[in-house]
């Protein structure tokens, strides 16, 4: 072995051991650090990289606890009692197992530091041990890996410019009818919302790599216009979906896929309360069975299509890491109910880490810089001190409105008020269909008995026009015993700057 190489293992042998024993600890970590990620390779100590690969073997056969029977089938079935025997067996890692039993906190930065080695075990090979030289400003041991890449990818970049190789450069008006139809034939229309022609319109779709922010008040129904609009699309278009709920149970979403189902599908009601009181009647069990087949015919019996996540504590880290898992398995949209700052850090403001939050959810989406390239779309909700704005925009986030920046869509919605129907000092102007024109014509909303019109502003929308450049506000009208929401039409809120 070089003398650099020993001189890196020796450095990093301890971060690879902790690695190791919380793995063993906890082997659930396997789900979330890919084998693409780290492996045997990964480790410049072969005990530990050994049992770290024996313990995914483990993880892999479905075994959660790791004792010294399961250990030793798998090391016969891997032909590898040489070194296990050799490594000191059971015991070497049970103690460092149990060595671990307070350091969880720190396994990613265990992570972390293991990769950084693998850099500069990999830039040695072209820069020579300089890399491990220290030269007063430069010290490879205080760096991050990050900050590794970047100094020696300027060192590259530097060699180049000095040289005489052509800058990766392009002319912005060179190539403009060739883009003409490259736009033309690969639009980026995203996935269409569930029978709303405007709502896509506004949009053009739920589309890969942006984020969609929807924030309404509490009990103003944001999971039910979500279920409605955004998952019930999943469904019809046989795309995979990962939800990450925080506050309604998998049961919840469950009443509320089925009441949608009655709503849009199989046209038939079974009162929305009565799924919480059961004893339901011959009748009412024949009509919620004709909706799960509705939607088992819908999806074309795939039943794991949707994937429903519930976090107890929503800590950004674990969300991330479950974000990530679940990208490596196809999974590419995203329904976060609802967003909120992250749980047990006292280090920041709530509205500070709620912004942090939301720019990690960016990073995870974007389609370039590292991203995933997914199509997210965040629940949140609206501040109180919002309840008396006629008009809706960031503002109505409170504290963290700085939150709309990691958005390309911010779509706010509330109740119309009173005054906004039909004689009210505040009438909107509704633009909708009319049967005896045969046209669209503005007219005032009457008020009906049990209904409650909605209203949908876009704040902000980087696939469109928002409500400062001339998209007006959307108008709905749910039903939520039936959880349908009707598009009826588009009026305008003057802003009234009641913020």
């Amino acid at each position: 072995m070089p003398d650099w190489k020993e001189k890196l293992s020796k450095e990093i042998v301890a971060a690879e051991g902790y690695l190791t024993g919380l793995f063993w600890r906890n082997p659930d970590n396997y789900n979330f650090y890919a084998e693409e990620k780290i492996n045997y390779k990964s480790f410049m100590n072969p005990v530990y990289g050994y049992y770290f690969t024996l313990g995914r073997k483990l993880s892999e056969k479905g075994i959660k606890v790791f004792d010294d029977i399961s250990v030793s089938q798998i090391v016969n079935e891997t032909n590898t009692s040489k070194n296990y025997d050799l490594f000191g067996g059971f015991e070497t890692i049970n103690e460092l197992a149990s060595e671990v039993r307070n350091k969880e906190d720190n396994l990613d930065a265990y992570y972390r530091e293991i990769k950084k080695y693998n850099l500069i075990s990999k830039l040695i090979e072209y820069f020579g041990e300089r890399v491990i030289t220290d030269n007063g400003k430069y010290n490879y041991k205080k760096m991050s890996k990050e900050q590794l890449h970047t100094y020696w990818n300027d060192k590259i970049l530097q060699l180049g410019m000095d040289g005489d190789n052509k800058y990766d450069e392009h002319f912005l008006l060179e190539g403009l009818d060739e883009e003409i139809l490259d736009w033309d034939e690969n639009p980026t229309v995203g996935l269409p919302f569930y029978e709303s022609k405007r709502m896509t319109k506004i949009t053009t779709g739920w589309d890969r790599g942006h984020v969609y922010m929807y924030g309404g008040f509490g009990g103003s129904g944001k999971t039910s216009l979500t279920v409605n609009k955004v998952l019930m699309s999943c469904i019809q278009h046989k795309e995979k979906l990962l939800v990450i709920a925080n506050e309604q149970s998998i049961s919840e979403f469950k009443k509320a896929l089925i009441v949608t189902a009655m709503g849009v599908g199989t046209k038939e009601y079974v009162d929305r309360q009565k799924l919480n009181e059961g004893n339901f009647s011959p009748e009412e069990k024949e009509k919620l069975r004709k909706a799960v087949a509705w939607v088992k015919n819908l999806c074309e019996g795939d039943e794991k299509l949707i994937t429903f996540v519930f976090m107890e504590n929503y800590i950004m880290d674990d969300v991330k890491k479950l974000i990530k898992h679940y990208a490596a398995r196809e999974i590419y949209r995203l329904i976060i109910d609802t967003g909120k700052p992250s749980e047990g850090d006292a280090s920041m403001a709530r509205w500070e880490r709620f912004v942090e939050d939301m720019k990690t959810i960016y990073k995870l989406a974007r389609p370039n810089g590292g991203g995933l390239n997914l199509a997210v779309w965040v629940n949140v909700q609206l501040a109180d001190t919002a309840l008396k704005m006629r008009f809706l925009n960031e503002y109505a986030l409170g504290d963290g409105k700085k939150i709309k920046n990691e958005a390309s869509v911010l779509i706010l919605g509330r109740f119309m008020w009173d005054d906004e129907y039909e004689g009210g000092k505040h009438e909107l102007l509704i633009n909708q269909w009319d049967d005896f024109t045969n046209s669209y014509i503005e007219k005032p909303m009457k008020r009906e008995k049990g209904i409650q019109y909605y209203l949908l502003f876009y704040s902000k929308n980087r696939r469109g026009a928002d409500n400062k450049t001339g998209q007006k506000v959307l108008v709905l009208k749910p039903y939520f015993g039936i959880n349908t929401w009707y598009e009826v039409g588009f009026t305008t809120v003057y802003d009234d700057h009641n913020y």
